[in-house]
């Protein structure tokens, strides 16, 4: 993906020297457009330029209708486009081929196969009012190579992006289970109780007091529940979101932090920065949440073959029963951890507190 848009932004510079023909400018500037359009629109934009260029009729894609059977249109197309119902196999990437049903009734109808994600199929159908020469099959396979890379690239992109949203609801549907789900639990039965207390103004005020912290907590784990929830980089560095983020913190708690961050800026890929900025403010929402720390010091340096973070606090530390997963969202950072191939050692510090640590090697 990458690639394909640096590949884009170095022909644009390139094009006000000597513009290429209006189709190729088109595919090269495609991956941008998908990118900040989305939907069918460009590949709408796209496909009469590549009729034009080949001298065809019409234009047309046949993709994958999601997951199932079948297809998905963009573009008119001569007939039902049923061509793919005439061929008993359909042609691989780059191959051209004529359907020969629709020869016998004097339809000159080419398809080409095309690339896609996971082995699965898309057609370029080209419709011609003869039957087409030599060069027009060989542009229609240049055409359908670098259409293929797009496609792709972006199919391949929103795969990776439907993971990535799918382990973030579990981790959220876990985190809600483990902290907000149980308070409630904790909040309902207090409150039945405290029916029964009603004629005894003391307990009645003790529980109430209890009640009234409790959902004080409450709304700040839902709080800090939605901001990771909402939490991108949105186009800041690393250093930025951290600095960012501790300053918020600094503002909810009475802790006081210290940020030592001496990791070199664009050192690490986008996928790790999120991760590791996710991680610390977890750490950092469990210290507010649960230590008692009145100091807390968050490190991150480079080493010889990769990356350091410690976040550690002097805190009450951790309980002697600590279960492997479901408090203190240990589980969430070990999952985020893995994600990015990093080691995680969560464990008290001597003398009172706790320090997460985490170290994984330059990918």
């Amino acid at each position: 993906m990458i690639q394909l848009l640096l590949r884009t932004l170095l022909v644009q510079r390139q094009s006000r020297q000597a513009a290429p023909p209006s189709y190729r400018q088109a595919l090269l500037e495609l991956p941008l457009r998908l990118l900040q359009q989305g939907g069918e629109a460009p590949l709408l934009d796209l496909l009469p330029l590549l009729a034009q260029a080949l001298e065809a009729k019409q234009a047309c894609l046949l993709l994958p209708a999601g997951t199932g059977p079948g297809w998905r249109r963009v573009g008119e197309a001569s007939g039902d486009a049923g061509c793919v119902g005439h061929v008993a196999q359909l042609p691989a990437a780059g191959v051209v081929q004529l359907c020969r049903v629709c020869l016998e009734h004097g339809h000159f109808q080419a398809l080409c196969g095309l690339q896609h994600e996971e082995g699965r199929s898309a057609l370029l159908l080209m419709s011609f009012a003869s039957c087409p020469g030599a060069w027009q099959r060989n542009q229609l396979r240049d055409i359908a190579r670098r259409l293929g890379e797009v496609l792709q690239a972006f199919a391949e992109d929103r795969r990776l992006r439907r993971r990535e949203l799918s382990a973030e609801r579990g981790m959220l549907a876990r985190e809600l289970h483990d902290s907000v789900a149980q308070q409630l639990g904790y909040l309902q039965i207090r409150a039945a109780r405290l029916q029964s207390v009603l004629g005894d103004a003391r307990q009645a005020d003790v529980m109430l007091e209890d009640l009234r912290d409790t959902l004080r907590g409450l709304h700040r784990q839902v709080r800090e529940l939605i901001s990771s929830a909402r939490l991108t980089m949105d186009g800041r560095t690393l250093r930025q979101a951290l600095e960012a983020s501790v300053a918020e913190f600094a503002r909810s708690s009475s802790c006081v932090f210290s940020l030592d961050n001496r990791l070199p800026g664009n050192d690490l890929p986008g996928d790790s920065e999120l991760q590791v900025l996710q991680i610390v403010r977890e750490a950092l929402a469990n210290v507010v949440r649960h230590s008692h720390a009145r100091q807390v010091h968050i490190r991150l340096w480079p080493t010889g073959n990769g990356f350091e973070v410690e976040v550690r606090d002097d805190g009450i530390g951790l309980p002697s029963d600590l279960p492997d997963c479901g408090h203190f969202g240990l589980s969430i950072m070990r999952e985020r951890a893995a994600a990015i191939d990093a080691e995680l050692l969560i464990a008290p510090v001597d003398g009172g507190g706790t320090r997460v640590h985490m170290r994984w090697s330059r990918p």
